[in-house]
């Protein structure tokens, strides 16, 4: 079994006994003798990984031929790519998995990120998504997918457990798996254990959430026109909240739910949502597809109450639904649309883009007739489009027709129709309101089975090519319509009629910038987009940029609505908590908050200290930055005249101090002011064998700004390199 496909082949006959092992026992036992057929040292090993490619969450690339690294582990490799519904279903699994066993109990989990879209090879987009799904365990970018190709693996996500000499043990294919997950991990950790074969020596974790952020947006991933004409909801994803900010000031007016994940009704302030996305609003109500609690809620501004409407909190797996309210169990709703029910005048359903089961559902907000005479009654929950099947299939009979992980959704009243962006088949389609046929608009292929037709192409029909679209928006009721062609980070535009696919903004390359003229302006995975009540702009959730941008039609020009948290609630903050350290309300690494008078003088000096064995390649740019965290500090240094925010560092010894950057503030500052400064020092670090890595540390500053505050502070920022 010294190949892949010998061991596959072993394992199918493997599999069939196993099945009709009945008791656990029985199991243990026949698993147990697996182990020590598959230890013979002729057996099947792990190929080792590529020493070039980039490893997230981790400081230094892992290696199965290292006693330090991952020699005397039980490993599972979870191959993954980020745009995969199913490889998000099963996060939570292993999430449980690494809270169980931790590396010095002998387990480490690898996510091998094989990806599907040209977009997902670069590895700053993995980050973001490492960051967005909350990954805590190591991953490395195997762009080429050459271990996919060496293991023979044929789908997402697929497990491949490997014992602590590099011994493939099993082999897990798709979803839905956890039980089997867990036996096999348990099993081999207590075997090796037993014959003293596991390690209990720590790996080099590094995780890219402890590393500094400081904008209040983080991975928005919808972004509403309403509920009020002056108004925007603002999914901002990453923090498990809904903001309500005006759309002109973009000043936050309510905030719906907190920063920590969690799935609770009640209070505005109280209630918790899990990675929220897609937003819509009909009077006083927000309706939110809350995504990775698998569940759809309502949101009374009226009463400041949250309630979920259906869903568990828990992943469902029916494909027809029909049972009410909370009976009903979801499956990753990405998007949410009021609409109207056939043959309805008003609105009386919420359409739902239920990614997980690749279909379209609705929850009936009164009773409805819908086709074939069928009666809902309120409170109901049921697919309408869609067999189940990930496929982009065409057809006049809903049911039978096949979506994608569809991710964004449209609703023309006069067109009767649903426009659906169905990401995994990079195609944009159209639901008849009226009987339920779904026919295409624009993007994927005519062959209903093929996944992978996507580019970046405009052109009519299938000819256009677009590369995982999320979201949707139409300009008016008759079209034209906007699309978030994510991956190719632009802005697109279809005529609904002719079915032409125009780019209206981004260049195609992940960026963030504004632009003064038609298609200068960048962005990087925008996630939805909705069109204000004049029609005049267009505001974009440029989701791996962590703002809201704003396209105007006219002109075709962009800039950022700057998201801000109200002056008095800051205020009220520091009245409430003398001396608060506000860099924890970021969760990010932080030098402790100071308190200085208006006029007072900060200084910053580096403490360097490098193991034994490292140096600093000197002929490298080694630089520090100070750089403002939020619009108010930005304001402020700007106002200095002599303030220098860059410079070189410039240090020829394993452990030495130096100066950086002083500021004087400037006397006028108001009371109760709070800074946020960030700091950011970039060192070429070289070993003895001249093998040299860049090492990025960045610290978040608070500092407080009162009467009887200090004159003077100096601030030592410390970095040991090991």
């Amino acid at each position: 079994m010294a190949r892949a496909d010998d061991f596959l082949a072993y394992l199918a006959d493997f599999e069939e006994v196993l099945a009709t092992k009945e008791s656990n026992e029985d199991r243990k036992q026949y698993i147990l003798q697996h182990f020590l057929k598959v230890d013979n040292p002729k057996g099947f090993r792990i190929p080792d990984f590529d020493k070039d490619l980039d490893w997230v969450n981790v400081s230094t690339p892992l290696t199965f031929a290292s006693e330090d690294s991952l020699k005397g582990k039980v490993v599972v490799l979870d191959f993954f790519t980020y745009c995969c519904v199913n490889c998000l279903h099963v996060l939570p699994d292993l999430h449980q998995l690494e809270e169980q066993y931790s590396p010095e109990d002998g387990l480490v989990i690898i996510g091998v990120h094989s990806a599907k879209f040209l977009n997902e090879k670069v590895t700053a987009n993995i980050v973001s998504a490492v960051l967005r799904y909350d990954i805590t365990h190591a991953v490395v970018n195997d762009s080429d997918a050459r271990l996919w190709q060496q293991l023979s693996v044929s789908c997402w996500p697929s497990f491949v457990i490997v014992g602590p000499h590099g011994q493939v043990l099993y082999y897990i294919v798709g979803e839905g798996h956890k039980d089997k997950l867990f036996e096999f991990v348990s099993l081999a950790i207590e075997h090796y254990a037993a014959k003293g074969e596991i390690s209990q020596h720590p790996l080099p974790i590094r995780l890219e959430k402890d590393r500094l952020y400081t904008s209040v947006l983080l991975f928005p991933g919808k972004v509403h026109a309403g509920p009020q004409a002056d108004q925007l909801v603002l999914s901002d994803t990453g923090n498990h909240r809904l903001l309500i900010v005006d759309r002109l000031t973009g000043v936050v007016q309510t905030v719906i739910g907190g920063q920590e994940k969690g799935f609770c009704d009640g209070s505005l302030q109280n209630a918790r949502f899990f990675s929220p996305q897609g937003v819509t609003s009909f009077g006083k109500l927000l309706f939110v597809a809350d995504t990775e609690n698998h569940a759809l809620r309502q949101v009374n501004l009226e009463t400041g109450q949250v309630t979920t409407l259906a869903g568990t909190g828990c992943q469902g797996n029916d494909q027809e639904g029909g049972a009410k309210g909370t009976q009903q169990p979801l499956s990753t709703p990405w998007d949410v649309a009021v609409g109207v029910s056939p043959g309805g005048s008003e609105p009386d359903v919420i359409y739902i883009a239920m990614a997980g089961s690749h279909q379209i559902w609705i929850y009936c907000l009164k009773d409805v007739l819908w086709w074939k005479n069928k009666h809902y009654p309120q409170g109901t929950c049921v697919r309408v489009a869609g067999s189940g099947s990930e496929e982009n299939r065409n057809n006049n009979y809903p049911e039978r027709a096949g979506f994608a992980q569809p991710s964004g959704l449209a609703i023309s009243n006069g067109l009767n129709a649903v426009f659906v962006a169905d990401s995994e088949s990079s195609s944009i389609r159209q639901l008849s309101v009226k009987d339920g046929s779904v026919k295409a608009l624009v993007g994927g292929d005519r062959n209903p089975t093929n996944l992978f037709a996507f580019g970046d192409v405009d052109g009519q029909g299938t000819e256009a090519k677009l590369q995982h679209p999320l979201g949707l928006a139409l300009l008016a009721d008759s079209g034209p319509l906007l699309i978030a062609d994510s991956y190719n980070h632009k802005v697109k535009c279809v005529d609904i009629h002719s079915k032409i696919c125009t780019t209206v903004l981004g260049t195609g390359v992940p960026g963030n910038s504004g632009g003064d003229y038609p298609g200068s302006g960048q962005l990087n995975e925008p996630g939805g987009l909705c069109v204000a009540s004049e029609g005049d702009a267009i505001y974009i959730a440029d989701t791996n940029n962590h703002c809201i941008k704003i396209l105007d039609w006219k002109d075709k020009s962009v800039k950022q609505l700057p998201v801000v948290l109200k002056e008095d609630s800051v205020r009220r903050i520091v009245e409430n908590f003398q001396n608060v350290d506000m860099c924890a309300l970021h969760k990010k690494p932080h030098l402790p908050a100071v308190t200085l008078c208006p006029g007072g003088h900060l200084t910053f000096e580096l403490d360097l200290h490098l193991a034994k064995g490292l140096h600093l390649n000197h002929d490298a740019p080694n630089g520090w930055r100070v750089t403002a965290g939020d619009e108010e500090t930005q304001s402020v240094l700007s106002s200095l005249p002599s303030f220098t925010s860059s410079g070189s560092l410039c240090l020829s010894n394993i452990a030495q101090k130096m100066q950086l950057v002083s500021l004087d503030l400037p006397s006028d500052i108001p009371d109760m002011s709070v800074l946020l400064l960030v700091i950011t020092c970039q060192l070429f670090i070289c070993r003895d064998n001249n093998t040299c890595t860049q090492v990025k540390e960045q610290r978040l500053q608070c500092v407080n700004i009162k009467k009887d505050g200090v004159q003077q502070e100096n601030i030592e920022i410390g970095l040991d390199v090991k």
